[in-house]
This record gives structure tokens, sequence and C-alpha cells, in this order.
């Protein structure tokens, strides 16, 4: 009996705990949308036609969107969203906070994950379950790239499309992103770009940096790609 009280009491405090962290999270997003030109909506269902779904990595049939804004900064078209999803390989919910670019350039771009190593479970479980024919390029052999990159970082790629992806994120753009991109990950896939943080905790400094650090590797990626 006792056992079963405990346990009623640590799901009714865990739905609390839930409740307060998801009103904070939405008074920061809120602002941040406020600042940077986006209106929000909050909760959106993917059955529905009346928004756009923010795909790469993180999509899937039972994923839920909360805090979901959307508007242009910069030059960009933009899109953000707290998703939440139960990861198949491990059966735990995971969060991550999602921005979306609409890119502009019209080249062909290569399939890319910019990720730690051994940083973000969410995000190695993932990619291990649907694209696990792309591999971590073998960087650390290249002393062109920074160790400050290929500490922390992996480029995950297509074999086939290695030559391209290197020289989109060549060693000048992992020098960047190796000093400003730790905590986050990246998916560049067809005409978007796909920032992404598995951080528990949000704040108005998390989602600066991550528009920032976003709006400035969509005009590098726009720019590098004339080259492939």
């Amino acid at each position: 009996m006792h056992r079963k009280v405990y346990a009623a009491t640590k799901a009714l405090r865990s739905v609390g705990q839930s409740r307060i962290r998801r009103s904070n999270n939405k008074k920061l997003i809120t602002s941040f949308a406020e600042r940077c030109n986006m209106v929000y909506f909050g909760f959106v269902s993917q059955m529905s036609d009346e928004h756009r779904i923010v795909r790469g990595l993180t999509v899937s049939t039972k994923h839920q969107d909360h805090h979901y804004c959307i508007g242009s900064y910069r030059g960009y078209d933009v899109v953000f969203v707290e998703r939440t999803d139960t990861l198949l390989t491990s059966g735990h919910k995971h969060t991550w906070h999602i921005l979306e670019f609409d890119l502009n350039t019209t080249v062909d771009l290569p399939h890319i994950f910019i990720g730690s190593s051994t940083h973000g479970n969410g995000f190695h479980s993932l990619l291990n379950a649907k694209y696990s024919a792309m591999i971590a390029a073998p960087l650390e052999h290249d002393t062109s790239y920074p160790s400050s990159f290929t500490s922390y970082f992996s480029l995950y790629v297509k074999p086939s499309q290695m030559m391209k992806s290197e020289l989109l994120i060549d060693p000048g753009t992992a020098e960047m992103i190796g000093k400003h991109f730790k905590g986050l990950v990246v998916e560049i896939h067809e005409s978007s770009l796909y920032i992404y943080s598995e951080k528990a905790h949000l704040s108005a400094h998390l989602l600066d940096t991550m528009i920032a650090n976003g709006t400035w590797l969509a005009r590098h990626i726009d720019e590098k790609s004339q080259l492939l």
C-alpha cells in the first residue's frame, strides 16, 4: 500500500514539475519570439495542415510540439519548437529545442550532422536508428582541422558525400563551430539548417546563442554552397 502511495505521489510531483517547467519555458520563449520577430503559437498538432512541421532528425509519427514559433530573422525564414518524443532505443522521454532555418541556396547540399561523439544521447540514438550508413569523417587525421573542433565534434556523412561535406565545413568553419557550438547539434538536410539543443534547462542565453549561431552558419552555407 505504501509503495502505491509513494508511486502515485512521485507521479504527481513529476507532472507538477513538468507543468512548472513548461510555464517557465513559455515565458522565456515568448520573450525570445518578440525579440526575433517571430509569432508564438504554443502547442501544435502534427496532424494539422495549418502549420509547417519541423522535420529533420527528430521528426516522428508520435512526437509532440510545444512553444511553436515562426517568423523571419535577418533574411531567413525560421521556425522554433520544443519537441518531446519517446526514444525507441531506451523507452525514455526526450526533449529537444530546435531552430530550423530555410536556406537561400538552390544547390543540392550533402546531408550532414555535426555533433559531439560523446554527448547527446538522444542525438546518437536517432542517428544510429535512422541513418546507420552515415559515418564520422576522419578529420582527426587532418592537421588542418583545429583540435577545438575534432576533440569535441564529429562530422557525420555518407562516405559518398564526404568530399562535398568537407568543402562546406572547411577548417575555418570547423574552428568557429568548435568555439561557439558546444552543447548544440547541427543538421544540414536538403534546403534546411537545423540547430538542436538537448540541454536540460532552457535559458534566454541559450535561445539567443542558437539563433545567432544558426544565422551565421546559414549565411556561411549559402556562400560556401557555390563551391559545390
